[in-house]
């Protein structure tokens, strides 16, 4: 009898140790963003992976001269997700959302796909409303912000309808 216990213990302790293995994995959803402006790394990161077709998303900064630029990377499933309807502004908005070490002066956004980086600064500049040379083949979108975002960190952005 006492073998039997042990055997069942045993047995349910590993059908549910396998079975927690299988378990389906649902993607990270973004929670509701801040009133305030101002997120975490992590968070920026969560909020931009929660967009349909976007991963291995995230932010970070680096000196760039004498200056600080917000460093925004993102990895598309193909390029029509980048391309949607408010995508590449909120992607640019969260990146500038993000608090790093020292306040940045620019923005820059490299989006991979296939192994490549897409050239999107035509498409950044006509948002931004500016027309800012592209860095070819170093970033996608690369922007001295301020008349488009506004003061550092930008208010959370709310996320595209896609």
């Amino acid at each position: 009898m006492r073998r039997s216990l042990v055997a069942l213990v045993m047995a349910l302790g590993v059908a549910t140790m396998l079975s927690s293995c299988f378990l389906p994995t649902a993607r990270p959803q973004a929670s509701e963003p801040p009133a305030e402006p101002g997120i975490s790394r992590e968070a920026a990161g969560e909020l931009l992976n929660a967009v349909p077709g976007l991963r291995l998303s995230s932010v970070g900064s680096h000196i760039s001269g004498l200056s600080y630029e917000v460093v925004v990377e993102v990895y598309v499933d193909d390029e029509a997700s980048i391309l949607a309807e408010g995508v590449l502004d909120y992607v640019l908005r969260v990146g500038w959302a993000t608090e790093v070490s020292n306040e940045p002066n620019q923005i820059s956004l490299t989006v991979r796909y296939n192994g490549t980086t897409l050239d999107l600064q035509d498409e950044g500049n006509a948002i931004a409303g500016v027309d800012q040379p592209a860095a070819s083949g170093l970033y996608s979108v690369h922007l001295n912000p301020a008349e488009y975002l506004g003061d550092w960190p930008g208010a959370v952005p709310t996320p595209p309808a896609v």
